[in-house]
Formats: structure tokens, sequence, C-alpha cells
């Protein structure tokens, strides 16, 4: 059975491809003067900031200036997205690349699980739970420590920031799951901040593919009709169904108004909805190898299909402008 390749970006204030970004971090001491600050976040995403306080605090300044998401309730673990959901169908998550700034010592991880949020570490000094178990490492830890029965590598604060720890992690293995969550463990601590991302890949068996970018909790999930058909992925792309006219039945009745596609790859035709050929970026073409395109329907505006083109670019980092399409 041929697979395809899966691949989810998740930016939470920071990025991956800068080496020492020294400056990225937020204040969660009381007394200081830039408390409740987050300093050089972006690149997509805003950090992470716990603090219940709602009378002391009714505005933290990180939220006034949007450099920051709150929260006021306190959870063990906080599932910040659902990387890819695929009902009935069974993926293989082979590598994850890592990095977290936090006031924690833990860091946002991938989870395999369809439950909990497993927490990729506990405290700097009880690094206790791995991406593939509950495994306790007997022997002293020092860092950068390397597993060579689960194949990861862990940094512990490999530059400095002026607040807070840095952890990084990269993970290559073989994980079967047919849910994936990117979230982190709070130990239901307030006072707390994050800044991180992560790159995630994975396979999954070769399927006709939906190409539309959705909300998991407002879009996908509560539509029967979609689970039934195909598979949800955080990228817009990786979303794997059983038959090609199902799923185009399916988005038709549900989506008239918005653009997507579908990949059949059995004829490896592209079917197009609300979109022209001009609309399909490259870099998907080079994924999907097409050997042909049907446009069902084409746009009668053309802010409906550079929409669809635009989110799929964010979603997969491809954030270089578009080229100018009437």
């Amino acid at each position: 059975m041929p697979f395809n390749t899966g691949s989810a970006y998740s930016p939470y204030g920071t990025d991956l491809v800068t080496f020492t970004p020294t400056s990225r971090y937020c204040q969660n001491d009381a007394t200081k003067s830039d408390y409740g600050k987050c300093y050089d976040t972006g690149f997509g995403n805003k950090a992470r900031f716990v603090q219940t306080d709602t009378s002391t605090y009714p505005q933290l300044p990180c939220e006034a200036d949007g450099t920051c998401v709150r929260y006021t309730s306190l959870t063990n673990i906080r599932i910040l997205e659902t990387t890819f959901n695929y009902p009935g169908k069974q993926a293989i998550v082979y590598r994850m690349i890592i990095r977290g700034h936090t006031s924690l010592a833990g860091v946002m991880a991938p989870s395999p699980t369809k439950l909990v949020g497993v927490p990729v570490y506990h405290s700097i000094t009880d690094f206790e739970y791995t991406f593939v178990s509950g495994v306790h490492t007997y022997e002293a830890i020092t860092y950068p420590y390397y597993d060579p029965v689960f194949n990861y590598k862990i940094y512990l604060n490999p530059y400095r920031i002026p607040v807070g720890n840095v952890v990084m992690i990269r993970w290559l293995g073989n994980v079967l799951t047919s849910v994936l969550y990117f979230g982190v463990k709070e130990d239901n601590t307030n006072n707390i901040w994050y800044v991180s991302n992560g790159l995630v890949n994975w396979f999954y068996e070769s399927s006709p593919i939906t190409i539309i970018p959705l909300n998991y909790e407002r879009e996908y999930a509560p539509y029967q009709e979609l689970r039934s058909v195909f598979g949800y992925s955080i990228n817009g792309v990786d979303q794997p169904g059983w038959n090609a006219n199902d799923i185009i039945n399916a988005l038709r009745e549900l989506f008239p108004n918005r653009a997507w596609a579908v990949f059949d790859d059995r004829t490896y035709t592209l079917y197009l909805y609300n979109l022209t050929p001009d609309y399909v970026p490259d870099w998907l073409i080079d994924k999907l190898s097409p050997v042909s395109m049907k446009v069902l329907q084409p746009p009668s505006d053309s802010s409906i299909a550079k929409a669809w083109m635009d989110e799929l670019n964010r979603r997969n980092a491809y954030n270089s402008p578009p080229p100018e399409l009437p």
C-alpha cells in the first residue's frame, strides 16, 4: 500500500528557523514594571498567558497590544489544536521538532492519544513522560540528553532568555494513531506563559484527498457528512477520504459558496470548485502531481478563490506573497 506524507507546522509565537531567538519571552514576575508583557512574538500566532485573577488584572499588557492569548481558567492539559483526525483510518507519526520558551519546564508537543494530551515533560528534574509512552528515565540526565530507545534528543536552555526556560526536542520514530493533538501540560498552574512551535510529519494511506482549510471545532466536527467521507488535517490538504464522488457530493451540499478541491488518487484528477488552475499553488501541484484538472464550477468572485489559496499557503508555511491574479 503506497503512503502519502502529511506535514503540519504549529506556530505559537515563535518559529523553528531562527537559531537563537533570545528576545522572545513574557514577563510573569508581578513585581516587575513590565509584568504581563510579551516580547518579539509573532510568526503566525501569539504567546499564551494563564492568569485567572481578572480583578487585579482585568487586562494584561500583552492582551492590549495583541501579542498574547490569555486564559482565565486553569487546566491540567490544554489542547491547542487538532493536528489531524482520521476516523476509521490509521496514520503513522514519524517525526517531530519542537521549540518551547516557557515559564514552565515543560513544552508544547504533539500527543498521539485520543483521550489525553500527553505531556512531554513534567519538570526540569523529572523528565518522566515521553511522546511515545510514560517511560521513566532512571539514569542521571545531563543536557543535551539523548534516549537511544525512543530516539529523541532533549535540549534544556541551549541558549538563555531573560525570563523562563528554553526546551527543544527532536524525535524520529513510528507511532500509529488516528488522532493527533498539539497541546501543553499546564498542571493547573496559574501565572504562566509559553511561546512555542512544532513541526510534525506523518504517513497515511494513499487516498482521495479533500483540500479545504477548515476549523476543526466549528466546521468539521459538527458535520457527520464530512466525518463519514474524509478525515481532518490542520494544514487543509492531508485529509484522506474513501471515495472522491462522495467527498464532492458532501462538499457541494455543505459548502456551495466556498472554494475547495478534491484529488482523486485513482485517476490523478484534481477537481476544482469555485477555483481555476491559476489559483492552485505550485507546491500543491508538486505534492499531488495531477495528470489533469477539472473545473466543477468556476469562481463567481475571485476573492473566494484567492482566500482559499492564501489560507492554504498560510497553513502550510508558504507565506511569500502570491502572484497577482485577476
